[in-house]
């Protein structure tokens, strides 16, 4: 009775890889591409890239944080002051000067009279009120616009101190050039403030580069 051969397992099926499980990729820091730019003139490397990239990132982190929901709504309860204040006065103007058969008129007699038992007795008040109402409409608008959105020193002065450590990390030279012709980090440091959406002139870039615990090398 002829013997049965086992069954030899292909090779194909010995070498065959355990499922996979789903790992999920690692999230990949955006960066724009003016910044890229700038940064692969520097060193064309991606891993310096993501670097560059992750400054960027703490950049705009620190310009949110420096703004922040405090100042944010200051700014909103001024604007809702501003906005009543100048219709009240739109309102007390239209009441004391406007036509005799204007409806605030009208609604402005009613008051006087329920306050003070006739409306001329309230025009005296009425008129000191509408000038403080329009000085200060128009000092919260002045406010608003003059109000400190947060400089960059503090933002900019992490960046230069992560830029520094990123340059030694490459081995890269930290040198910050002349105001004429800024060396590769002044101009990096300006590129990470750029893609946060603020201007930073060379010479306060290598100001924030010099001032830290280790001193930049000469051009």
């Amino acid at each position: 009775m002829p013997v049965k051969s086992a069954k030899s397992k292909s090779p194909a099926s010995k070498s065959r890889p355990a499922p996979e499980r789903d790992v999920a990729p690692a999230k990949v820091v955006k960066i724009g591409k003016r910044l890229e730019a700038v940064a692969r003139e520097i060193k064309d490397a991606d891993e310096f890239v993501e670097h560059v990239a992750g400054l960027a990132k703490r950049y705009r982190r620190e310009q949110a944080l420096r703004v922040g929901d405090a100042q944010a709504e200051l700014r909103q309860s001024l604007r809702t002051f501003q906005k009543h204040a100048s219709a009240l006065a739109e309102w007390l103007q239209q009441a004391n000067s406007g036509k005799a058969n204007a409806i605030e008129r009208k609604a402005f007699d009613a008051l006087g009279t329920k306050l003070f038992g006739s409306p001329v007795l309230a025009r005296p008040q009425s008129t000191q009120t509408l000038d403080w109402l329009t000085r200060a409409a128009q000092a919260a608008d002045e406010t608003i616009g003059e109000m400190k959105q947060g400089g960059p020193e503090d933002a900019l002065r992490i960046a230069a101190e992560g830029l520094r450590a990123t340059f030694e990390h490459h081995k890269l030279k930290l040198a910050t050039g002349s105001d004429k012709k800024p060396g590769d980090a002044v101009r990096l440091l300006c590129a990470i403030a750029r893609e946060a959406g603020e201007t930073i002139e060379p010479p306060a870039a290598k100001a924030a580069l010099r001032d830290g615990h280790r001193p930049a090398a000469a051009a």
